[in-house]
């Protein structure tokens, strides 16, 4: 990186967890074996897994382990709604990983699915997604002493786009600034960001310490930048959030703060990319167990740049172990 700080931008307090919140998923993945032969049957791997952005994110988190002591550098737990069906699923898995999955159980509907069709050559996904349980989490939902005893928050940019996981995103943002906890998002998903619209995404979004946007979401909430011009783009988005992230895929990543870009970096080498679901929440989550592991903004990106190495390599959106977090 062009710049180092000692720590990334917030004021994290020593003793608390890192707090996720936000969409638990069932993913389909589905691999064609060759090109699509649109109107006809395509060879494919399908497998089913268990994902959703936030959940994804704290796993990842998780998986962060300390390359002396091997434990984890951080305690995360995770919030969200999940259907009857799977419920015991998806937090065993959690647990399995080292996140302490506090779940609410829907009896009414299914937990969210996602059907992701992978593209073959670059691994890229087309996601269709059935927001199920997700659509229904509510402020009710989520522990307000957790959220203002936790060391960090971070936010599924999913919890914007329906009525009642947006007025949990609200309550969650007021409990942070009024207890004085810093919090982060991930802005999720450009084409709903386009559908709530531009200006009232910002609004919401306002006053993060750290925003994770790719470019596209970058460009359109920094106010519709061209494609060449993303390095503005992060510099203009530091008047809403305190320090800027932009994953850009292949080319690495970009950090921007005060106005200025302070660091950048290219993406790691994979011999074989397998699956791109999940990359942008295993950045995420790398970013933030370095961290409050102590590292500064070259340690944290670093992290989290091989943290979405190690995530274009299984299938899913989840870690398949224990990761280092420095090499």
């Amino acid at each position: 990186m062009s710049h180092a700080a000692s720590q990334t931008s917030g004021s994290p307090s020593p003793g608390g967890p890192l707090v996720v919140v936000g969409d638990v998923a069932t993913d389909i993945v589905c691999a064609p074996n060759g090109p699509w032969r649109v109107g006809s049957d395509t060879d494919a791997a399908i497998e089913v897994r268990a994902g959703g952005s936030a959940a994804n994110t704290a796993a990842w988190a998780a998986s962060a382990v300390d390359t002396a002591t091997h434990g984890q550098l951080t305690d995360v737990v995770v919030g969200g709604r999940v259907g009857s069906d799977d419920a015991s699923w998806h937090r065993r898995v959690l647990t399995d990983v080292g996140v302490d999955a506090q779940l609410v159980v829907d009896g009414t509907v299914a937990t969210t699915r996602i059907v992701a069709l992978i593209d073959g050559v670059s691994g890229e996904r087309t996601m269709l997604t059935d927001r199920g349980a997700g659509i229904r989490l509510a402020p009710a939902d989520i522990d307000a002493t957790l959220i203002a005893t936790a060391t960090w928050v971070h936010l599924s940019g999913y919890l914007l786009f329906a009525a009642s996981p947006q007025a949990t995103f609200r309550h969650i943002v007021g409990i942070c600034r009024e207890a004085g906890v810093p919090w982060s998002v991930d802005p999720a998903s450009a084409g709903y960001l386009g559908d709530l619209g531009i200006d009232t995404a910002r609004h919401l979004l306002q006053g993060a310490s750290i925003g994770f946007p790719n470019s596209e979401e970058a460009r359109l909430l920094a106010g519709f930048f061209p494609d060449g011009q993303i390095e503005a783009a992060a510099c203009a988005l530091t008047k809403l959030w305190g320090t800027v992230v932009v994953k850009l895929g292949a080319k690495g990543a970009i950090v921007a703060r005060d106005g200025a870009i302070i660091g950048r970096a290219d993406s790691l080498t994979v011999p074989v990319v397998v699956d791109a679901v999940g990359t942008g929440d295993a950045f995420a989550g790398g970013w933030l167990a370095a961290m409050l592991g102590g590292g500064s903004d070259t340690d944290c990106l670093t992290s989290a740049l091989r943290t979405a190495a190690a995530a274009l390599g299984v299938i899913g959106g989840r870690p398949s172990g224990p990761l280092p977090w420095r090499a």
